[in-house]
């Protein structure tokens, strides 16, 4: 085979040299982020991160399924996604559906985690074990004396709560009681607050305003949310997230109820019952 000639030598080279000037713009173009979006037109994308707490989960963005989880992969990334809002929608068997409206920016990732809660919650009234209660129910289930006597000890401990104490405290977020009010605010110095603070990724505040209707006299965090009882005698659950629509609903009514969590258990105490809330 005969070697190629000085001429067709430096062809080839300005031929490539051409090329690769040519596409450099186009290379250049698509690492920075550029795609082309019909309804758009060319943009700089971003992306949906979507956290999912259990498996047999189906996960769609606007209207259309992405996937469903699986006993290991319970995380979905959709990427290359114009900047706009989307509707993400979990859904899973015997469980209420979660819905998310998240805010995707260029060059950013909008996160967040869902919370799915069973349809059917029953509060269990703990009775304690005589002669004439021996028997549990779906609604009922018999206790030790020993049981009750904890409770009490550790509904009797005061917690201190007001403006700048925090009456729970989880991961960087304290409940705050202002006249009131229910309030959750990031607390961490000098750090950024996570996903549920941020209305899009480029905007966040440090406090979510978590009731301010309904006179709220104890809140915890349970389950991935706040539960919180109200003068009225109700104990709600919601999410503490400023994008819409988190989950709010009703879980229990009592007269002047006080909560704990004990045992991973919601536990509510009005006068001298007690009843348990798991989830």
């Amino acid at each position: 085979m005969q070697p190629l000639s000085p001429i067709v030598r430096r062809l080839y080279l300005a031929l490539f040299m051409l090329l690769f000037a040519a596409m450099l713009p186009a290379v250049i173009f698509y690492a920075d982020g550029w795609r082309y979006k019909p309804g758009f037109g060319f943009v700089r994308t971003g992306g949906v991160y979507i956290g999912v707490p259990f498996a047999d989960a189906d996960v769609s963005v606007n209207g259309e399924h992405i996937g469903r989880s699986g006993f290991l992969d319970r995380s979905f990334y959709l990427g290359d996604l114009a900047p706009a809002s989307y509707t993400v929608r979990v859904e899973r068997e015997n469980y209420r559906p979660w819905t998310r409206q998240l805010t995707v920016e260029e060059q950013l990732v909008t996160d967040a985690r869902a919370l799915l809660l069973p349809i059917e919650i029953t509060p269990v009234h703990l009775m304690l074990a005589t002669s004439s209660a021996s028997v549990d129910t779906e609604t009922i289930r018999i206790v030790p004396r020993a049981t009750l006597t904890e409770y009490a000890t550790i509904f009797a401990a005061t917690t201190t709560a007001s403006s700048t104490i925090p009456i729970d405290e989880q991961e960087g977020i304290g409940l705050f009681l202002e006249r009131g009010t229910l309030l959750a605010r990031w607390i961490q110095e000098n750090s950024f607050p996570p996903s549920q603070f941020c209305e899009r990724p480029s905007s966040c505040v440090d406090t979510i305003v978590v009731e301010d209707t309904a006179r709220v006299t104890a809140a915890r965090f349970f389950r991935g949310g706040v539960v919180y009882a109200t003068e009225a005698g109700e104990i709600h659950f919601v999410e503490a997230d400023v994008r819409p629509s988190p989950i709010h609903m009703l879980f229990f009514s009592a007269p002047r109820p006080d909560i704990r969590i004990i045992d991973d258990a919601l536990v509510v105490k009005s006068g001298t019952n007690y009843y348990e809330i798991t989830l």
